[in-house]
């Protein structure tokens, strides 16, 4: 079956008995002239325009169900009988939904909306036209399997927009190689097809009926009981069957089928396939068969694909050290930003943007003050030609802010450092923490102009997970810390909480991305409430336990 979306393609060939005859070439609808038909669908026809008032060619999609509506003489669309007027007008208030959750969205690889209107007996709606093919035709040209490069990055791209989506409790639910378009001009993926997409409100668990592509569907959207119920884990697991299809070259067993009998056999088995342990392991994790064991969200997903971050990371060495030129490149063009001073910069490639936090302090010698049993050491861990030299002890003693949570802790945190002092320009921050506990990680920074920032969570980030006793290499690889300047100090604290957190109480100021937490002039130096979060444990028993501690860097010129 042909997409109904943007994928161009040639003009099916349409049964003169049809009612579902497209409309001819040189149709004007609402001043868009149509060229041709570039796919017929169950539920529609999508046709290359021409947008003559901005000069451009666009995809304009028409609302209509084969099985419930026909074209009549003059154009218009008309159900073909009364019992099914009912289920024309859900479907035509699907498809009118479907355009202003589009118009909403804003990421580069989810298919934009320009306009939608009703008219004619039916709705339409105009979308840029995407030259490029499908990824299910990709695979079909390239006999080779996919570069793990290409995979991943491609992966990257996608569960940041649909996290975008998610971000709105909208999720696709359907997700599968023909509704995800590689563009010719730039080998980007775009995601299309969202006739499947509904917005999920509150504890409605199964709003709609959908209709499933076997291979890609996992179990929940064949349940209709509450504790199955649909989310962001129900996409992840699309994606990764996809991936499973790019892989392989087949799509993994249905989900009903494995419930039976589950003859999945993990991709971490399979050392045929010339893909990272790590990637493996990240599809398999996100195709569990229920919903508990899955990888919950596309941050998630995408923190699992790039869990190998020492590969990575020394690319980003190589990059400190290279030409501008040379610059690591991500994936979409980002305007440069001048992130807040001493704090943040950015690491622009010729098409891409890689976003940089800047820091700027020693770990100073510990001050005996009235409570350091709490404040945790950091060792400095580097090669033995290298020489760490202590800068000038902080002016201050550690930020009241910190020290609040420090004192609230009930553990600490081991953090090891592989450089203490940055050189500017050119040095990459990296640290290793490791926590008693297994739960969500939070960041934050003092810089020395005194602006306090929460680098994570981030819009980029929602939520970091860590593993009790399991080292983890931060800053995330997606997002590298190099040192810019100015010379100086900054603080850092590092929190792990068992849940959670809720930080709407700190009015979050967005800066590009990250929260920057307003302070009073008036009451410099006074802490800040309670950095650590509201734990949702406070009116319900749960346990939610809290470790904590902090260190400081130096930037040199």
């Amino acid at each position: 079956m042909m997409n109904e979306n943007t994928v161009i393609q040639a003009a099916p060939v349409i049964p003169n008995d049809s009612g579902q005859q497209p409309l001819p070439v040189g149709t004007r609808i609402e001043g868009f002239e149509i060229q041709d038909v570039i796919g017929v669908g169950g539920f529609g026809i999508v046709y290359k325009a021409l947008d003559p008032m901005l000069e451009r060619q666009v995809a304009l999609k028409e609302y209509l169900p084969a099985l419930l509506a026909q074209r009549i003489p003059g154009g218009a669309v008309k159900v073909r009988e009364a019992r099914h007027k009912s289920t024309f007008d859900t479907g035509m208030r699907s498809f009118i939904n479907e355009a202003r959750l589009l118009a909403q969205f804003d990421h580069a690889a989810l298919v934009k909306v320009y306009r939608f209107w009703e008219m004619a007996g039916t709705a339409y709606m105009v979308m840029p036209l995407y030259q490029g093919m499908n990824l299910k035709q990709y695979a079909e040209n390239h006999a080779a399997p996919l570069a793990q490069e290409q995979l991943v990055n491609w992966l990257l791209v996608l569960t940041e927009a649909l996290e975008v989506m998610h971000s709105q409790q909208c999720y696709h639910r359907d997700i599968s190689p023909e509704n995800i378009i590689i563009q010719d001009s730039n080998d980007l993926p775009i995601l299309l097809d969202f006739g499947a997409a509904r917005r999920a409100i509150g504890s409605v668990s199964q709003p709609f009926t959908v209709i499933l592509k076997a291979s890609y569907a996992p179990i929940e959207q064949y349940a209709e009981v509450p504790s199955m119920t649909q989310g962001a884990w129900t996409d992840v697991y699309a994606l990764a069957a996809v991936a499973h299809f790019l892989m392989t070259g087949k799509t993994p067993p249905s989900s009903v089928g494995r419930l039976v009998n589950d003859s999945y056999l993990p991709l971490h088995k399979r050392p045929e396939l010339p893909y990272s342990p790590h990637v493996k392991k990240a599809i398999d994790h996100a195709l569990a068969v229920q919903p508990q064991d899955r990888t919950a969200s596309m941050a998630l997903f995408r923190q699992n694909l790039q869990t190998e971050t020492q590969d990575i990371l020394s690319l980003y060495d190589q990059v400190a050290h290279a030409q501008p030129e040379a610059q690591p490149k991500r994936f979409y063009p980002t305007k440069p930003m001048n992130l807040w001073g001493s704090v943040i910069a950015s690491v622009i490639a010729v098409t891409a943007l890689v976003m940089a936090f800047i820091f700027v302090s020693n770990v100073p010698p510990m001050k005996e003050n009235a409570d350091t049993t709490k404040t945790a050491v950091v060792q400095a861990t580097v090669p033995s030609s290298d020489t760490i030299q202590i800068g000038p002890a902080l002016t201050n003693n550690l930020d009241p802010s910190f020290q609040a949570v420090i004192d609230k802790a009930d553990t600490s945190l081991t953090i090891q450092m592989e450089q203490t002092t940055l050189k500017i320009g050119q040095d990459l921050l990296r640290f290793q923490l490791e926590s008693p506990v297994s739960g969500f990680v939070a960041v934050y920074v003092r810089a020395s102009d005194n602006s306090l920032i929460q680098l994570l969570p981030n819009v980029r980030v929602p939520a970091l997970a860590i593993e009790a006793n399991k080292p983890m290499r931060l800053p995330p690889a997606n997002e590298p810390i190099q040192a810019a300047g100015p010379a100086g100090e900054n603080q850092f604290l590092v929190v792990v909480t068992e849940q959670p957190r809720n930080y709407g109480h700190l009015n979050f100021q967005d800066h590009y991305g990250f929260g920057l937490i307003h302070t009073d002039p008036a009451h410099s130096g006074a802490p800040i409430q309670a950095l650590e979060g509201i734990s949702p444990c406070t009116n319900t028993s749960c346990n939610d336990r809290l470790a904590a501690a902090w260190f400081s860097v130096h930037e040199v010129d």
